[in-house]
């Protein structure tokens, strides 16, 4: 099995093709994209499953946790991207272990602001960083592996048949 790509954002500005859609703008939806599909996989089994919330309560905490992925999703790929252009390569283990990095220094102190803004003690936001860290450090290697993919289809796959609509 070959490692994962660890690819950064879609190109954009000079190293970009001349007519593609590969933009800015296109780099913000597939993260966007990216972050709220995740995002929402992942919880499928672990708010309606392991918590026992009904649809209801699902969908509400889905919805407000789309505004919040949406504003983090560019900014989580943008560092993402500085930290694999610095880290990256070296195999599979290596990969890994970057996005699992990458995963956990940047939500994790999102995660305690949260927390604390949402009045919880000091002795609760650790107990509860305890698990995050478990959860996030084992979600931060598959989210890389996912959006490498994306990213892969999109310029592979997607991108092409914008361009060609576009001439």
């Amino acid at each position: 099995m070959s490692a994962p790509a660890l690819t950064p954002s879609t190109p954009s500005g000079p190293e970009a093709e001349p007519n593609a859609p590969n933009t800015r703008r296109w780099d913000f939806l597939l993260d966007i994209f990216a972050m709220n599909s995740f995002s929402w996989a992942v919880a499928v089994p672990i708010e309606l499953v392991l918590a026992g919330m009904s649809w209801s309560e699902h969908l509400k905490v889905r919805l407000m946790a789309l505004v919040f992925n949406t504003l983090i999703a560019r900014p989580f790929s943008v560092y993402r991207n500085w930290v694999v252009n610095r880290f990256g390569g070296g195999g599979t283990i290596n990969a890994y272990l970057v996005d699992t990095f990458v995963f956990v220094s940047f939500q994790f102190p999102l995660y305690m602001a949260n927390m604390r803004l949402g009045g919880a003690s000091w002795d609760e936001i650790a107990t509860a960083s305890i698990t995050f860290m478990l959860i996030a450090g084992a979600l931060g290697g598959p989210y890389g592996i996912y959006l490498d993919w994306l990213r892969r289809v999109w310029i592979n796959n997607i991108s092409p048949l914008l361009g060609k609509r576009a001439s």
